[in-house]
């Protein structure tokens, strides 16, 4: 008997590396763009955080940020086969966790694919969790997790690291459980002109069909 095995219906992440040397500087220069934006502080309870208004990638100080995204956007587009559909920034913000803070667990709507990159990250994390979307899971304990029977996934949090994931797709951040803050910067991106371009019908119309 002959077995093949099919994975129908991925679910990529894309995920890019800053070489170190060239990250320690771009973070710095992006952290201290992030603090003059919310310079002075307001208070904000216990396991809360700071968020910049979402409009970083209009700003010139973000300008090589927003410029490697784009550059980011381009390839991930390539991969999937839409590059001919150009995509736009729809919102960039900057995250700032002091410790205890968490993000609960989301999606990020109307939008194709959303991102996050890391200007710093404390010792002790927290990484990125996604959640399994599958709307029923049956997963009997084995003793070892896989991709297959595991029903969520962490990606480590690195400075100089950028995720780029589908937009509906569930993510949380636990709790920062190490001493500094970890500071990061989201960002959405959705077609340009999508009604336009990319949102007629799929098939040809034909005799006796309506």
């Amino acid at each position: 008997m002959k077995q093949q095995v099919r994975e129908l219906f991925p679910t990529p992440l894309w995920v890019l590396d800053i070489p170190p040397s060239d990250a320690a500087p771009f973070n710095a220069k992006l952290r201290d763009e992030i603090e003059k934006i919310i310079s002075p502080r307001p208070n904000v309870p216990s396991g809360s955080n700071w968020q910049t208004p979402h409009d970083l990638h209009t700003r010139p100080a973000f300008a090589d940020f927003t410029k490697l995204v784009e550059i980011s956007a381009r390839s991930v587009a390539q991969f999937l086969n839409v590059e001919r559909y150009p995509m736009m920034i729809t919102g960039c913000w900057a995250n700032i966790n002091p410790p205890s803070a968490y993000h609960p667990t989301h999606n990020h709507p109307n939008n194709y694919l959303s991102g996050v990159y890391y200007v710093a990250v404390p010792e002790a994390g927290p990484d990125l969790i996604f959640q399994d979307p599958r709307p029923s899971l049956i997963m009997p304990w084995t003793g070892k997790l896989s991709p297959l029977t595991a029903n969520a996934s962490a990606e480590q949090a690195v400075p100089g690291r950028m995720i780029i994931f589908p937009s509906w797709l569930r993510h949380h951040v636990p709790s920062n459980e190490g001493t500094s803050e970890r500071i990061s910067i989201s960002f959405n991106l959705m077609f340009r002109n999508f009604a336009e371009t990319a949102a007629s019908p799929r098939w040809k119309a034909t005799a006796g069909q309506e």
